[in-house]
């Protein structure tokens, strides 16, 4: 579990360099908007391909060699990037190199989806039960801080090299770096501990029995109700970067702090968020990120300043999202076994690439397309993200079951911190009337 942390450390360093960079490196090689819409949209399709193809895998190679091709997949993509960028300053194959660089991110996500069904179905048998929402909190806890870290870097090293006219040369130490850290990943995954895993014919599982059982079996209402909600969640997810740089006009610096306000309240919010599902379920952590998603769109309609969307919107988005993705995460754990782990998250995140493609098709669509004349279009989308996650919550959220025997906290109040003030005064209480009873 250790090792699986310090893994982590440097393969989500490695990623935010690359999913981060990525973007800006297509246009400063000159890519056209719709090649860079290609390498946005087409990543969230093959990652999930990526794990299918993962999941197959799982049921004739050990978990251990899967893990280490795929971290070695990843590896050997950091020097194409840097052989690009190479061609592009010395003027070769300049017209190419936009597709180049699309076919090589691609096989990039496809090696990190075929990794996530062994890492989900390791990990699984790795961390106890009743203790996977305090250390998925940790782990977390940690990956955030090394992405919030990865990013700020990214983002000075790259306008520092801008500023001094070198920008492919900071994208080539920013490949070098992320090389690095995914080599050391690598290295880690070496020294993992591998549970040992017999696959059985029966243990199989097919897309369209899964997809059958979508509306019958607690996972797959848990399945459909989280694809509905990342689909309504994306009509307004990829426009509110375009809504704060164009509407606003927040410069880069208030952009990048935005942005990042949130993830640092998860990072408060982590600890305190894992011991809760730890003792009173996933389901009950589910429930207050339900609460609060559908209705921060809304937000984003009525505040417009930097202290209110900080304030207003970024805070209580930290808070209901930490609380929903770490839920969503330990409830896959707790409502598959072992060995069929590995194929329900493939699936799982397959169906969820698939409501995020279409949920940016929509929202991009109503954007571009549609002539929206009595409200901002902006805001129009943004209302109609806020209307279907609502509805959604409202119409799936009740059919999700825990299955995991948990704390009721009603019944435990003296062992909640927060209610102990609580629970004295009710035994003062009581005894003050015994004594009275007595008395009389």
């Amino acid at each position: 579990m250790r090792v699986s942390i310090f893994e982590g450390s440097f393969g989500v360093f490695s990623s935010v360099l690359a999913e981060n960079s990525i973007i800006p490196f297509s246009l400063s090689i000159d890519s056209s908007p719709f090649q860079v819409g290609l390498l946005s949209s087409l990543g969230n399709l093959f990652g999930p391909i990526g794990q299918i193809i993962g999941s197959h895998q799982i049921e004739t190679k050990s978990r251990k060699r899967i893990l280490i091709q795929g971290a070695l997949g990843l590896a050997c993509m950091w020097p194409l990037f840097i052989t690009i960028a190479i061609f592009y300053q010395f003027i070769f194959f300049q017209s190419f190199l936009p597709w180049m660089l699309i076919v090589i991110f691609l096989i990039y996500m496809l090696f990190g989806g075929f990794m996530t069904p062994s890492w989900f179905s390791v990990m699984g048998d790795v961390v106890p039960d009743g203790y996977r929402g305090r250390y998925f909190a940790k782990r977390n806890l940690t990956n955030q801080l090394i992405a919030i870290i990865g990013t700020i870097l990214l983002f000075f090293l790259l306008d520092w090299f801008d500023i001094n006219n070198v920008i492919y040369f900071g994208f080539i130490l920013i490949f070098i770096l992320g090389f690095i850290t995914r080599l050391i990943s690598l290295f880690l995954f070496t020294k993992h501990y591998y549970p040992p895993y017999i696959f059985e014919a029966t243990d199989h599982v097919k897309m369209g029995q899964f997809l059958k059982e979508l509306p019958k079996s607690n996972f797959g209402k848990f399945t459909l109700f989280v694809c509905l909600l990342t689909f309504g969640q994306w009509i307004a997810k990829p426009f509110f970067s375009v809504y704060m740089l164009t509407q606003l006009h927040f410069n880069y610096s208030l952009f990048m702090i935005i942005n990042l306000s949130s993830s640092l309240i998860g990072l408060i919010t982590f600890p305190l968020l894992g011991k809760f599902s730890d003792k009173f379920g996933n389901v009950r952590l589910i429930q207050i990120g339900a609460f609060i998603i559908p209705f921060l769109p809304f937000f984003w309609i009525i505040y417009n300043t930097p202290l209110q969307i900080f304030l207003g919107i970024q805070i209580l988005s930290g808070l209901g999202w930490t609380a929903f993705n770490l839920a969503t995460a330990n409830f896959i754990y707790d409502n598959s076994t072992s060995k069929m782990r590995g194929k329900y998250i493939a699936i799982y995140n397959f169906l969820i690439g698939l409501a995020i493609i279409g949920g940016g098709l929509l929202g991009s669509i109503v954007v571009s397309f549609i002539q929206i004349d009595f409200m901002n279009s902006f805001h129009f989308i943004f209302l109609l993200s806020g209307i279907v996650r609502l509805i959604v919550v409202i119409g799936l959220l009740q059919k999700i079951k825990e299955v995991r025997v948990i704390s009721k906290p009603i019944l435990n109040v003296k062992n909640l911190t927060i209610h102990k003030w609580l629970y004295d005064i009710i035994l003062r209480s009581k005894y003050l009337k015994k004594k009275n009873r007595n008395r009389n």
